[in-house]
Formats: C-alpha cells, structure tokens, sequence
C-alpha cells in the first residue's frame, strides 16, 4: 500500500474504487490498495482468517471492554506516517494484540491489558545457514510468556543490502531449548526450497508477550549461506534412540548433553533389574567419544507408603558391541523401584 500527502481532496475521507482518503494529523493521506501478486500459501489464508474471526468478535464485547481498549489505544500508536505516529483506535489494537496471541497459539483475550509493558529485545550470538541447517546459537532465554517470532527471506543476492521486505514468518512461538533453536523444518516448510551456498539471508526477530500480545523491537540480521558449518549442536538421547532388539531397564529417557560445559541434564526413569541396584539403556549407536565417562545425579522414588525417598546415582556410559550402554547404578538413599533420575550431572569424559 502506498501513501500519498494529498492536497486536491483537503477535509475529504473515504474510498473512491482503489483510493481511500484519510485524515492523519491535519493532512489528507491518500492509500492505494495492493491486490496480491501470487497465491496465498496456506499460511496466509490462516492468517487472513483469523483476521476477520477476531474482528468479528469486538463487536460481542460490553460497553466496558470496548471503553478499556479505547483507553489503552490512547497509549499506544501505529505505524508512523511522515515522521508522525499515526494514532490507533480500540478495535485496531484488539486485532493487533490478538492476532499476535493467535499467531503464537493463545486464545483471544477480550479484557484490555492492564497497560502496555515492556517487551525484552532479542540477543543471541549467531546462526547458522546451510542447505541441511538452520539454527540459532547462543539466545539469551525469556522465560514465559514470552516467545521468539523469527522471520526469514529465501536465499538473495549477496550483492542486496535491503531486503527485509522479503521476509515470512518462519515461527510465531521459537522457546529457545538451552539457548538453541533449530528451525531448519520450519524453514523448509515456510519458504519451500533449500537455501543456496553464497547468496544471502535476511531475518528478523522479535519476543512476544503471549499473555498481551505486545511484541518489542525488532532485530534485523542478514547472513551467507555456507556449504558446510562447523557448528555443532548438542546431542541428546531419548528413548527414541533405544536399540529394539535389546533389553531395557528404563519407561523414560532424555538425556541432554551442554556443549558449553560439562553438564547433562537428566530425565529419566529407572526399573531395576533383577536384584542388582542398577538399570541399563541400551543405544542403537555409539556416542561420541568425547561424551563416554562419568557423572552423578539425584533421584527420587515413592515408597509403598507414598512417602518420597531421596536417592543418588552414578550414571555410566560405555561402549560394549559397538554399541553405547548407559548404566544407571543406585549409589545413596534407600533403593526404590521405580526411580526417577533427575536434573543436572556433572560429566567426567573418561
């Protein structure tokens, strides 16, 4: 859509086919409506949809809400026209503010938030764009109810400088994991084809206050597509990654490996196996070498009283058939089956 200061149609607002007029702090602003160019990826029509289902609904809303989203549209403002803040009426900032909790799965809210607050800023150390990767590294966390939007453009011209305009949203609700995020899926899904070694990426990226709506400053990057990367992510082992043609000892298991510092993070629960005070979890594959040795973590399991007995374990990883077995080995507190080891370890590479 195009803007336009208009000095023929002064004190006229009001559409005349494509042309709408409108009075934007003392000037007549003219707008020329855009029509799309392509088809609309389903995406867009989800959205398009939502738009006019949120819409729709202001209108079931009390003389009450109604007045409160007046009031806090006063606060707040619209895209800026000329150098001037355009001013927002109650029903733009309701599709605004809902749209954006739609867009990161929440429900429509139809009380006004309390006021409009403060949204962190994005930070995060680096990403990563191969044909096979797309992941960003080093995010500073927010915790809930904030949520990443990520935009991306399909790989351009190196020789571009400005190309944002070209951006889709790629996640509407990123929740960084140990301050990683891999959107390679959602990319693929997104744009369609596989980005291109030397040509270039745009991104953008903003956190959301699910609970409002309220999004805060966005972060505008660009980035060269590699061939290869050395980055590398971190490893983690669910049951997903159980050998099925061996015996296993554990209901549940997720064990996630920093790669920042010595550290596992345990999720798991131990059965026990015959009278020996230890569970073994069997691999499909072996795991780097780097990550066989040593660590310890708590644990805890419910006695027959219901009563919660604290326990320790030595957790073991070892490589046997070229295969890697994990033994879960009861070292402190009373041994209970089932036990759930939990938490962080500390890791000793042997």
């Amino acid at each position: 859509m195009q803007a336009l200061p208009s000095i023929a149609f002064g004190g006229f607002s009001g559409s005349a086919k494509g042309v709408t007029a409108r009075q934007v702090g003392g000037r007549t602003i003219l707008s020329v409506k855009s029509f799309p160019t392509g088809q609309a990826t389903a995406a867009q029509v989800a959205r398009r949809a939502s738009l006019t289902k949120i819409t729709k609904s202001y209108k079931f809303l009390s003389d009450s809400q109604m007045l409160d989203w007046e009031r806090l549209a006063e606060h707040c403002s619209g895209a800026s026209v000329f150098g001037q803040k355009a001013q927002i009426s109650g029903i733009n900032l309701y599709v605004r503010l809902n749209a954006n909790r739609v867009m990161a799965g929440e429900v429509i809210i139809s009380d006004a938030p309390v006021a409009q607050v403060a949204v962190p800023n994005v930070y995060y150390n680096n990403v990563t764009v191969t044909p096979q990767l797309v992941i960003f590294g080093g995010i500073k966390h927010e915790s809930a109810p904030y949520k990443m939007v990520v935009k991306m453009s399909g790989a351009q011209s190196p020789g571009i400088s400005n190309g944002w305009s070209k951006t889709v949203i790629i996640s509407s609700d990123t929740e960084d994991d140990w301050g990683e995020a891999d959107l390679t899926k959602l990319y693929l899904k997104t744009i369609g084809v596989k980005p291109t070694p030397g040509q270039k990426v745009f991104i953008e990226a903003y956190w959301m206050d699910t609970s409002t709506g309220f999004t805060g400053q966005v972060f505008k990057d660009s980035v060269i597509v590699t061939g290869e990367s050395s980055y590398q992510g971190r490893v983690r082992v669910t049951m997903d990654n159980l050998d099925p043609a061996e015996e296993q000892h554990v209901s549940a298991l997720d064990m996630d490996f920093s790669t920042n510092a010595p550290v596992i993070y345990f999720d798991t629960v131990c059965l026990g196996h015959s009278n020996v005070a230890s569970s073994e979890a069997i691999l499909d594959k072996e795991l780097p070498e780097e990550l066989i040795g040593l660590s310890y973590a708590l644990a805890r399991g419910m006695g027959e009283d219901g009563s919660l007995h604290p326990q320790s374990y030595q957790i073991q990883s070892i490589v046997w058939r070229q295969k890697t077995e994990l033994h879960f080995m009861h070292r402190g507190g009373k041994y209970i089956k089932p036990t759930e080891v939990f938490g962080p370890g500390v890791f000793y590479q042997q």
